[in-house]
């Protein structure tokens, strides 16, 4: 089993993190394995413990406690595409074998801070909270789809519907990409109330967005975009309703 974090701030990936280790510290003090320099987020304000094949999330006894799923909780077994809320902080975990990620659903909450944290009201935790609320329940952001233009797909239009398609040669992937130099995960896009971004994650082969190589930093795109990665084309577009 393969797990990451994807951190993101006000929407916009941030950076990824693979859970290597057997436990990855997550709070605000800069000897954590996720350093998030946010007052809201405490010195050391939660943790990752992999048991098994399970990655168990705890808080860390945090001023403003931590969000999974739009529940509070102090402990939680992650599953793949669960989002968790720190301040207008957001982690999502991925299981890097699952490819696309889930619609997100809520689940029930399971059962020493020395340093000044500022400590959020409860309108402030709704005003925090609520800027991480999933894209797929705003209606204005009108959908896209990418149709394939070059290989055996050649012709197939696939919705980009979920808040995560992933692209790569990966079994789960929605975008499936052959070829030696291919990540398992090579890219995703990621559809957002600011329009939909594609961010490369892995593999020798780079995503090109119109022939010009993307990095790990998400990149908007335009209708007519033209998206290349190995030997496969498509064309990113907007659909009219």
């Amino acid at each position: 089993m393969a797990y990451k974090l994807i951190l993101k701030f006000n929407g916009e990936v941030v950076s990824d993190y693979t859970l290597e280790n057997v436990e990855t510290t997550i709070g605000r003090k800069s000897d954590n394995t996720i350093h998030i320099d946010n007052m809201a987020v405490s010195g050391h304000h939660a943790r990752v413990v992999l048991v098994g094949n399970k990655a168990i999330f705890e808080d860390m006894g945090s001023t403003n406690g931590s969000v999974i799923n739009g529940r509070q909780v102090t402990k939680h077994v992650l599953r793949h595409g669960d989002q968790i809320i720190m301040g207008k902080h957001e982690l999502i975990f991925v299981d890097t074998s699952m490819g696309e990620l889930p619609s997100r659903q809520q689940e029930p909450a399971a059962e020493g801070d020395m340093e000044k944290t500022m400590v959020l009201s409860a309108q402030g935790r709704m005003s925090a909270f609520g800027s991480a609320e999933p894209v797929s329940n705003k209606p204005s952001l009108p959908l896209a789809s990418v149709q394939i233009l070059s290989g055996p797909q050649a012709g197939k239009t696939i919705d980009l519907t979920a808040s995560i398609t992933s692209i790569g040669k990966g079994d789960g992937c929605k975008i499936v990409v052959k070829g030696l130099t291919i990540g398992k995960q090579a890219a995703v896009i990621t559809r957002r109330p600011t329009g939909y971004h594609i961010t490369h994650l892995e593999g020798l082969s780079r995503t090109k967005v119109n022939n010009d190589s993307i990095s790990d930093e998400p990149r908007v795109l335009k209708d007519g975009d033209i998206i290349t990665l190995g030997d496969m084309k498509m064309e990113f577009f907007l659909k009219t309703v």
